[in-house]
């Protein structure tokens, strides 16, 4: 499908771009000769169908839903989609129009059982179709006729809505992939979408055909089912089935017999596609069977961990939360602090209830750090120091050891055109903050406290290839670890003193996809793990942070649904700490900036994932 959407895709281009009007097609299948298309007896004259494990869901003419016959539910119903569960359940949802409220049933054993009703939306649901993702988390899109759907999440007690999408105007047909989490909406007029389905995906769109003369569809484009290797499209108007393939393939099939066969059913199984189109019109419901040997390529199972708190979201939309810090209090871990950079405003500051303490307007803030113990004007405190983009500077923070409030401590100027990633190093001779730029260029900074303020000294620089962002020092074994987003994760020697080459940790490929963005170090016993934001597809990889740097496995944080919480996506920076920080932080804590926050939407903000839940997901502690 890839071959037909790219050629789609240029089609419209070049025509946009020369006006021409007339041209042929962009993409010409040869229609075979059609198989025979059976009447479906028993069915009458139905609303909706669906098929699953075996079994026939119907939405009669009457409005009623029937399983195999059996009348399960009287009311106003319209439209039906269904996913199957283990031991045979069938979770389905269908329209209720007295009320405009969408309805969730579970089937088990001959028994329905209404589970979940959505608060009925302010418009008129124009279609709906569920989603199942790699959780097992149910989700449904409703359409709006205005040209906009709402994904809601089912799984849970109470049905909560996840985010909200632009989509076709009076779009009234979709379906769902589950298995790569496409979404396919048809707009009548022009032709049939691919969605993400996925929330922690952005809803970018792809044309998999378009009406003539540019695509393949005659009239319009109707019913739309999902299946196993492919999709299938209805041409209501020009009364034509078509049947697409991922290997970009396509077949079209008359429908005959029917005065508007505008609604679609679809199973696969056996080696054989079986379809059920239905009319609009009064000619019930036409059967016809294709061999069928597509499949889709299963993505590999990535396994998830869930967070247990999220902090408040920044002020503003957009890309904005980027890096975490994690301050540990000397004397009581629960108090500890979880810095945020904001990089539209400044830096926050939460607890670890995820509440802000404290937010600072200080300008954009990138990537923050920290370090303990330093005598400023005859006062102990900790350092953090964050790179800031308005100034292209060091911008330092003081932290009060007692309290773990911050006070802005000023700037050094780097001498970096563009400052981007940041992160602090001690040994014996001091405090060092590596700072980097877009050109590959990293500065190294000695911090050095007076009795007023911290003054800066650039004592050496180092390059990558191109560019880096993320990066954390092991002060134990003098090391610096740096990300180049495209490429590969490097170490150098940390000391000021030492010499400028770097070792490959880990290069992007099947384990690790580009862009490479946070780094942090995780330090327990004999685990010593470096933890890196491998954000091409929304994970978090481990190796060991010693030579030969041994890779770990990989994980992603998910959703839970009980506790309001959504998962992590394009993950910029990442903290890590082994520190004891009680309740359910006893092993440690991870947080990630999560670049989609959902449930609902809402700005950016950082999930905390206890360290035990990473431990156990991966087996670290029985490799050992």
């Amino acid at each position: 499908m890839m071959n037909r959407i790219g050629l789609l895709a240029a089609a419209l281009l070049v025509t946009a771009c020369s006006g021409e009007t007339g041209t042929e097609p962009a993409v010409t299948e040869a229609t075979l000769t059609p198989p025979v298309w059976e009447t479906e007896t028993g069915m009458g004259q139905p609303r909706a169908m669906a098929m699953a494990k075996g079994h026939v869901l119907i939405i009669t003419e009457q409005g009623n839903l029937t399983i195999d016959g059996h009348q399960q539910a009287r009311g106003e119903f319209e439209g039906l989609d269904v996913r199957s569960g283990p031991d045979g359940t069938l979770q389905l949802v269908t329209l209720h129009t007295g009320s405009n409220q969408l309805v969730l049933f579970q089937w088990r054993q001959g028994e329905l059982q209404e589970q979940q009703r959505l608060p009925a939306p302010e418009y008129a649901v124009n279609g709906f179709c569920l989603y199942r993702d790699t959780q097992s988390l149910l989700s449904v899109f409703l359409l709006d006729e205005r040209g906009s759907a709402d994904q809601w999440l089912l799984s849970g007690k109470a049905p909560q809505r996840l985010r909200h999408l632009v989509m076709p105007p009076e779009a009234e047909h979709c379906s769902v992939n589950d298995v790569t989490a496409h979404l396919y909406v048809s707009e009548e007029g022009v032709g049939l979408w691919r969605y993400r389905a996925d929330p922690e995906q952005d809803p970018e769109r792809e044309l998999v055909d378009v009406l003539a003369p540019r695509g393949d569809i005659v009239a319009s484009a109707s019913g739309v089912a999902a299946i196993p290797g492919g999709v299938l499209l209805l041409d209501a108007q020009a009364r034509q089935l078509s049947v697409y393939r991922t290997d970009g393939t396509a077949q079209q099939f008359a429908v005959p017999d029917l005065e508007e066969p505008e609604r679609l059913a679809a199973r696969v199984a056996n080696g054989q596609l079986t379809a059920w189109v239905l009319d609009d019109g009064q000619q019930g419901v036409r059967r016809i069977t294709l061999p069928w040997d597509a499949a889709d390529d299963v993505p590999p199972v990535i396994p998830t961990v869930l967070p247990t708190v999220e902090t408040d979201a920044v002020a503003r939309f957009g890309d904005a939360a980027d890096d975490p810090a994690i301050w540990v209090h000397p004397s009581n871990p629960g108090a500890s602090r979880i810095l945020g950079t904001d990089k539209k405003a400044g830096l926050y500051v939460y607890d670890l209830a995820g509440h802000t303490t404290q937010f600072l307007p200080v300008g954009r803030l990138n990537n923050v750090d920290v370090r303990y113990g330093l005598r400023v004007n005859e006062r102990l405190v900790d350092l953090a120091v964050a790179s800031n983009r308005d100034h292209n500077s060091l911008h330092l923070f003081l932290i009060d050891r007692d309290s773990g409030e911050l006070s802005d401590a000023g700037e050094i100027a780097s001498g970096l055109e563009e400052i981007y990633g940041l992160c602090l190093y001690r040994d014996a001779q001091g405090v060092y903050a590596f700072a980097n730029g877009k050109s590959g260029i990293i500065e190294q900074w000695l911090l050095t406290p007076t009795d007023m303020t911290i003054t800066g000294e650039r004592v050496r620089t180092l390059t990558v290839d191109s560019q880096p962002e993320g990066c954390v020092a092991d002060d134990e074994h003098q090391r610096l670890f740096v990300g180049e987003e495209d490429h590969a994760v490097w170490v150098f020697h940390a000391g000021a003193d030492q010499g400028v080459a770097a070792e490959q940790v880990i290069a992007k490929g099947e384990n690790l996809e580009a862009d490479i963005e946070g780094l942090s170090l995780y330090r327990r016993g004999d685990q010593e793990y470096l933890v890196i934001s491998s954000q091409g597809n929304n994970s978090y990889v481990l190796v060991d942070a010693q030579p030969p740097y041994a890779y770990r496995g990989r994980f992603r944080i998910g959703m839970d649904p009980e506790a309001g919480i959504d998962g992590a996506s394009e993950t910029d920076g990442l903290a890590v700490t082994s520190a004891d920080l009680g309740g359910g932080f006893s092993d440690g804590l991870l947080v990630v900036q999560d670049g989609r926050n959902r449930l609902p939407d809402a700005p950016q903000n950082f999930k905390l994932v206890p360290w035990h839940a990473i431990d156990a997901t991966l087996g670290l502690s029985e490799s050992r």
